[in-house]
């Protein structure tokens, strides 16, 4: 954990802003590497390998982590370096931002609500963000994000529930790209996304849009979802629906049914391992995305039909 971390984090089960103190802590290299997080009241939360952790490993989260963890480590281990202006297009076509991309980042702090590996956290850092906070419910997606950011000293990640978010109201910008729809409630989590931002800060989203997923995946999920993820995987690896090359399939089912394109009417080559297993999977139109942003008294700056939005904070 980074030492300019802990004046942005709050107790997430006290109301407002309550500070956190550090407890304990053990350091290497300029990190905090571990220790406790206890706000006034007496709630406490450790440092786990330099991330703080506010979801604990009981009930539901840890179900739910299973999940997420079994996703990324099924993923081929990425390499960012030398990749900017490749990210950098791919976010603006999310974001439709005015002006060059660094404008919005150089100098910032940022919320990266929902990193996953970290490709859009590096971007940030490497555009010129002053601080960039990465938030993910995964270990393994967090330990692979800090992996890839190599020590960046503008990086700092954190281990939470993107619908109660321990961060006070000092971001500059924030963006949750693909993660809203799988989250108990999109609409709670936009809300608590834009509830980090200083007045004028901007925020930008992507949901999936309608009839986007296979059609074929709700009823497969039926099945799926009561099945050992690990399982599901070592099914979607066999049959070619993968996320890692390096895995041959054994039948090569999933790359047969790519090539019918629209003739596979049911998009069953187009399944993933995320599709089958993830505790949610919703799609929202841009008409739903337009409501949250006047909801949450968010300006609209930009949106695209994919649906993904930008918008601004009012001065207060």
């Amino acid at each position: 954990m980074k030492p300019w971390l802990l004046p942005l984090l709050r107790c997430p089960s006290c109301a407002g802003e309550s500070p956190l103190t550090l407890e304990s802590p053990e350091h290497h290299d300029g990190e905090v590497t571990s220790g406790r997080l206890v706000c006034a009241a007496g709630h406490a939360f450790p440092v786990v390998d330099a991330i703080p952790d506010f979801v604990g490993g009981e009930g539901r989260a840890a179900g739910a982590s299973v999940v997420y963890d079994t996703l990324w480590d099924a993923h081929a281990r990425q390499r960012y370096e030398g990749r900017a202006a490749e990210y950098a297009e791919k976010f603006q076509a999310f974001a439709g931002l005015p002006g060059p991309l660094e404008t919005w980042f150089k100098g910032r702090t940022v919320l990266d609500a929902g990193c996953g590996e970290g490709r859009f956290t590096w971007l940030a850092a490497a555009l010129g963000a002053a601080r960039v906070v990465a938030v993910d419910y995964s270990r393994e997606a967090l330990q692979r994000a800090m992996a890839a950011a190599s020590g960046a000293p503008a990086c700092a990640f954190v281990r939470a529930d993107i619908l109660n978010l321990p961060l006070r109201r000092v971001f500059d910008y924030a963006f949750s790209l693909g993660v809203l729809h799988h989250t108990p409630d999109s609409a709670r989590g936009f809300r608590s996304v834009v509830g980090c931002l200083k007045p004028r800060g901007h925020v930008t989203l992507f949901v999936y849009r309608p009839w986007s997923l296979p059609w074929v995946v709700w009823p497969l999920r039926r099945l799926t979802r009561r099945m050992d993820p690990a399982r599901v995987l070592r099914l979607c690896d066999a049959l070619g629906f993968g996320y890692d090359a390096a895995r041959p399939a054994t039948v090569p089912l999933g790359r047969l049914l790519r090539k019918l394109g629209r003739l596979d009417v049911l998009g069953v080559g187009r399944i993933t391992f995320e599709g089958l297993t993830t505790p949610y999977l919703r799609e929202h139109s841009l008409a739903e995305v337009l409501d949250w942003f006047s909801d949450a008294g968010v300006e609209l700056v930009s949106s695209t039909p994919m649906v993904s939005a930008s918008g601004r904070l009012p001065d207060v």
